[in-house]
């Protein structure tokens, strides 16, 4: 009874039940074959503060007559009396002739009266709202095709394929998209229009506009234009781009047959001046971009495929809502579900999806019913949030502080003269990007494309000099130490991929394994063919190899370089000089490899433990975390490498101190920045020595120390950055609340205003009524959704006030933590021991 009058006062909504019975009080004989009809009796029960409450009413149909004529078919009528009734069951009640005949031509009881029956005026074939109305919303939550959907209504005609319906596909197909272009025309209020018709709606006029992104003349403050530099973050819209490569058409139909009834009304563009645009531009190619696998850009220029007409759809929208903008999806002439359909329908359809993509995000812009929960310092209230404003603010405002406070912990170890000279290196750049970026480390290392670069230089000059030392018209003496390098490199990825075979493993994984290391054995043999020209005793090492039962694997075989060769046997001392500059160059390297890979396997346990919740989430992070420790695995394996072959060198060749530069790598040696050694505490921890040594072959103290407070200094900036970017969110989002309220403010009067246009020509008062009743209806759809978004918002001050309050007093901070710790102990134990009541006992 939950809908009956409550304690607050207001109506509640009705509960309506409906009956509907064929009256038996109807005339019989001969003559009812022209004046047959029927009385509908309806029984609607409606609820009471007592209880439902039974009230009969009756009203007249001709839809029953069809039925009172099959009652008396035997006794009563003809078969000319009996079309009769059939012929006026279509005039009058405006049945479809092709749903009388498929009763008539099979000798089938009609259906019982349904008050939303299709109706129609003379021939044709219609649909009620509702069904398509279902349709509609079946379609865009489901992705339902139309044929699916007729497939299951004409199911419920008949499920035994015996008395099939007429096919009526194709004319559900014209009346889906006539529907739903008229309804987008009338929810934009283009019906409404006492000047312009349909036809010449603006481009883009029938997209919904996103609440929260700033519209100036509509939901912007007075003033926004003059307020301070620091402040402009506040109005600017944010773009983003982004392509599906999926939406793909094939070359069906053309814009003759399928010119579509939108001609960029909403979100996709007009064809022709698209056309005419790509014509002036055909010769340009879109940059590359350098982000790593951003196809979205990189196969933009791809053509399509055999039998596509566009290889997917492009779209701008705004990046902090996701909201489609007006005019900003287009097909991708050149460039991931495939559509059957013809060019105009395909717009439309876009167009429509698009728009209930839009109007869904607009709805839960102010949601707080799903989603996490926050416990406020302040009242320890609680507030559930989904996708939406509120869970943007109450994510900002429940992380701000711990940002802040980390970073003003950080500055307290850093002495003032250094952060004075930072911040304004800092301030520099974000007003010039061309100044030197502060978040990279100033302390040049040395690379081994820069050594190769040096060496084919120093080529290039001795052959300037007239002096040629190769014996390889293809080969120089830098690029062969250099192809040995690149050839250990191989063996070591073969290894590991070996590594991971099993007894189960499939014949791809085998295959691709196989493959490899076949295409591995082809560069060896010219790789040794090469190395006898330059060491040709490098044949006897070989000989001396103790004999195998079996080949050695490819990746077990010796490549016999000079750091290898030491003083077994004679050669050209400057190849182990090449390999020295090569070898010192690769092991710096791996260095920085791998204290990358280990920031950014430190920050995926940061996020994982943090955030991520679920066996599906933590699936995925969990993959994320092997990736990057595959990666530190293979720089630990590389430096390993090169710093043996260099310590063998530097006996060679007499260079000194090698192994005080590059110090063995243990496995406990192999942490990140903020990672203790193994046994040891927080109090105890300590920098591991990679990240403390400079990258520098005849490095200094000095050096030593700034490459240390180079590293400080970009850790500083990121941390100044993250709690910057929290407080700005914050502000960010407040401003966002606002605009979006002051949007349906605006919108639920411009409504209005357009339901008491004058018209510039006359209309009936009962057109006029519909007009504006229309319009008011849509006003207070405006209403209602500001005042719920109002009421949910309502919290927002004191959430942002708490997040203030822990930033000038780090100690709140601490105890919600501590709050927080306790509590989920707390449900941790009510979990465990919830759990341990149904343990089985044993039999």
């Amino acid at each position: 009874m939950g809908r009956n009058q409550g304690a607050s006062g207001k109506k509640k909504e009705k509960i309506k039940f409906s009956t509907h019975i064929p009256s038996s009080a109807i005339q019989q004989g001969p003559s009812a074959s022209i004046h047959l009809s029927a009385s509908v009796k309806v029984k609607k029960l409606k609820a009471t503060g007592a209880g439902f409450k039974v009230v009969d009413s009756t009203f007249h149909s001709d839809i029953n007559a069809a039925i009172a004529a099959f009652t008396w078919k035997e006794t009563n009528l003809s078969t000319s009396q009996l079309n009769a009734i059939w012929d006026r069951v279509h005039h009058s009640a405006g049945w479809d002739q092709g749903y009388v005949d498929s009763f008539v031509n099979q000798d089938r009881l009609p259906p019982e009266a349904d008050p939303e029956l299709p109706k129609t005026s003379g021939k044709g074939t219609a649909a009620t709202f509702r069904v398509l109305e279902l349709f509609e919303l079946l379609q865009y939550e489901s992705k339902l095709s139309t044929y699916e959907f007729y497939q299951a209504i004409s199911r419920l005609t008949d499920n035994t394929g015996i008395n099939a319906p007429k096919d009526r596909y194709p004319t559900l197909l014209r009346l889906v998209h006539q529907w739903r272009h008229l309804k987008m025309l009338k929810r934009t209020g283009r019906g409404h229009d006492p000047v312009r018709g349909a036809s010449e709606t603006r481009p883009g006029e029938c997209a919904l506009l996103c609440p929260p992104c700033p519209h100036p003349g509509i939901n912007l403050p007075e003033g926004w234009e003059n307020v301070d530099k620091g402040l402009k973050f506040l109005y600017a819209l944010n773009l983003a781009l982004d392509a599906c490569f999926r939406m793909k058409r094939k070359d069906c139909s053309s814009e003759a047959a399928d010119p579509g009834l939108s001609k960029g009304f909403a979100y996709v563009v007009e064809e022709s001046a698209f056309k005419e645009y790509l014509r002036k531009h055909d010769n340009e190619t879109e940059p590359k971009s350098t982000c790593s696998r951003h196809d979205a850009v990189n196969l933009a220029d791809m053509r399509p495929g055999q039998g596509y007409a566009s290889t997917g759809i492009a779209t701008v929208e705004c990046s902090r809502h996701n909201f489609k903008r007006p005019l900003a999806i287009c097909d991708m002439q050149r460039g991931e579900r495939t559509r059957e359909m013809g060019p105009g329908t395909r717009r439309d359809t876009l167009d429509f999806h698009f728009g209930d993509y839009n109007w869904r995000k607009i709805t839960k812009l102010g949601e707080a019913s799903f989603g996490c929960t926050k416990s406020t310092p302040a009242d320890d209230t609680h507030i559930k949030t989904g996708d939406s404003l509120l869970k943007k603010m109450v994510t900002a405002t429940s992380e701000v502080a711990e940002h802040v406070i980390a970073h003003q912990e950080l500055e307290a170890t850093i002495s003032p003269g250094k952060l004075q000279a930072w911040t304004e290196a800092m301030l520099a750049w974000e007003l010039d990007p061309s100044k030197p970026n502060p978040y990279e480390v100033a302390v040049k290392t040395p690379t081994q494309a820069g050594v190769r670069r040096q060496l084919a230089e120093e080529e290039e000059r001795a052959l300037a000099a007239g002096i040629d030392i190769a014996l390889s018209d293809e080969v120089s003496p830098s690029s062969l130490i250099a192809m040995g390098i690149d050839l250990e490199g191989e063996q070591r990825s073969l290894k590991t991929l070996t590594k991971s075979l099993w007894d189960h493993s499939q014949d791809r994984q085998i295959t691709r394994v196989k493959l490899r290391s076949n295409a591995l054995t082809r560069k060896l043999e010219e790789w040794f063919s090469l190395l006898q020209l330059y060491i040709p005793t490098s044949v006897t090492l070989r000989k001396r190899e103790p004999q195998q039962k079996e080949s050695p694997k490819p990746f077990e075989v010796q490549l016999w370089l000079p750091s290898r060769i030491r003083n077994l046997v004679p050669f050209d001392k400057s190849l182990a000089e090449i390999e020295y500059k090569l070898r010192n160059a690769q092991a710096h390297e791996a260095l920085g490899v791998l204290r990358r890979n280990l920031q950014i396997r430190a920050t995926l346990y940061d996020v994982k433990d943090r955030w991520l919740r679920g066996q599906g989430a933590n699936t995925r992070a969990l993959n994320a975390i092997a990736t990057v420790q595959a990666r530190i695995a293979a720089a630990r394996d590389e430096y390993r490498q090169a710093r043996v072959a260099l310590l063998a060198l530097a006996d060679l060749l007499g260079h000194s101190k090698v192994d005080q530069e590059f110090l063995p790598l243990e496995d406990k040696d192999i942490r990140s920045m903020v990672e203790a050694e193994p046994g040891q505490g927080e109090t105890r921890r300590k920098l591991s020595w990679i990240w403390r040594r400079v990258n520098a072959a005849d490095a200094t103290e000095e050096e030593t120390e700034q490459f240390v407070t180079e590293t400080i200094r970009v850790e500083w900036g990121k941390s100044r950055a993250r709690a910057e970017r929290y407080q700005e969110e914050i502000q960010l989002v407040r401003e966002e609340i606002d605009r979006s309220l002051r949007f349906f403010i605006w919108k639920a009067a411009d409504w209005r205003n357009k339901g008491i246009a004058p018209r510039t020509k006359p209309i009936s008062a009962e057109y006029a009524e519909g007009l504006k009743a229309y319009a008011e209806r849509q006003a207070v759809l405006c209403e209602s959704l500001h005042n719920a978004f109002k009421s949910q918002w309502k919290g927002v001050p004191d959430l942002i006030k708490s997040a203030k309050d822990e930033m000038e007093n780090p100690d709140l901070f601490y105890q919600r933590k501590q709050q927080d710790f306790e509590k989920r102990n707390k449900k941790a134990d009510k979990i465990a021991t919830f759990s341990s009541n149904f343990v089985s006992p044993s039999s």
